[in-house]
């Protein structure tokens, strides 16, 4: 938010806690922001969530933000996420009479806050969510080819909607230190090429994520998987501080394998009926990079 806005104006406050992380949750919220954005008044919102969640509304009159903290879906909403999501909740009615403005001169992109790293043949990215376009294309071209090693997909899965808040969710987790998605775009930057996710970031005494990985068909045994994850892996351990990476596979994936040992995995076990891939329980071979 950069604009000034005339004051008075005013904000309807909700308070949930304490919040259990369930991704429904974020997508219901998402729904209700957009829902709020679509009424008369609507100036814009804040939201935040660890332990527990804020959000607030904010409104060009009284009368508009007392309508929003009636409305029957946003009501709704808190009722359900009080059975599923949290144990409590506020909602305040507030004047804003001043405000203060801030604006740094340079985006965030332009800090190097996401990153953005150039390889030989592609650009390395956390995508922007005007590139969320680029991933529908991505599940959606490899979605044959990718059945075998992932799990089960509903429909939704590779929706326009869904895949928005994917990449919203990708850059919340980077700001919040859960993981990092690197996506390896062509050097055009319109068309996505291969898919790497380094997440469940545990610090203090580990250091250490898990890494997932997806490549089109089309371009597999050219190398450029490596390429994605030699510069991912870099990434990761300069910038982000992370020592211990963990891959797993399932003992038939000899690609995946492959791409593992090129890059010095090593192999420390396997795990029985690990993950459920594509409907089956299946066994998969347990591998870590240790950087330290």
């Amino acid at each position: 938010m950069d604009n000034n806005f005339v004051t008075p104006y005013y904000a309807v406050s909700i308070t949930t806690s304490p919040l259990r992380d369930d991704v429904m949750f974020r997508v219901m919220t998402e729904k209700v922001i957009e829902l709020a954005a679509d009424q008369e008044g609507f100036l814009y919102s804040e939201w935040s969530a660890e332990a527990c969640s804020q959000l607030i509304f904010y409104w060009a009159t009284l009368e508009q933000a007392t309508a929003w903290m009636n409305h029957t879906m946003m009501i709704r909403t808190l009722s359900i996420g009080v059975q599923f999501w949290f144990d409590r909740y506020s909602v305040k009615l507030m004047e804003v009479q001043k405000e203060k403005v801030v604006v740094n001169g340079k985006s965030w992109q332009d800090n190097g806050r996401f990153p953005v790293i150039k390889t030989t043949r592609g650009v390395l990215k956390l995508l922007d969510e005007s590139e969320a376009p680029l991933l529908k294309t991505y599940v959606n071209e490899q979605r044959e080819h990718l059945v075998s090693w992932e799990p089960q997909r509903g429909e939704d899965y590779y929706s326009d909607e869904t895949c928005r808040l994917r990449v919203k969710e990708m850059r919340r987790d980077f700001i919040e230190d859960k993981g990092c998605v690197l996506c390896l775009l062509n050097p055009e930057q319109d068309r996505m090429l291969a898919y790497s996710n380094y997440s469940q970031f545990v610090r203090g005494i580990s250091q250490s994520c898990f890494l997932g990985y997806s490549l089109a068909e089309e371009i597999q045994g050219q190398g450029y998987m490596n390429e994605c994850l030699e510069a991912g892996i870099q990434y990761v351990s300069k910038e982000l501080n992370i020592d211990r990476i963990q891959a797993c596979y399932m003992p038939r994936n000899d690609k995946s394998a492959a791409v593992l040992e090129r890059l010095k995995f090593e192999k420390e076990g396997i795990a029985k009926h690990y993950l459920k891939i594509n409907g089956q329980w299946e066994d998969h071979v347990l591998t870590a990079l240790t950087l330290r």
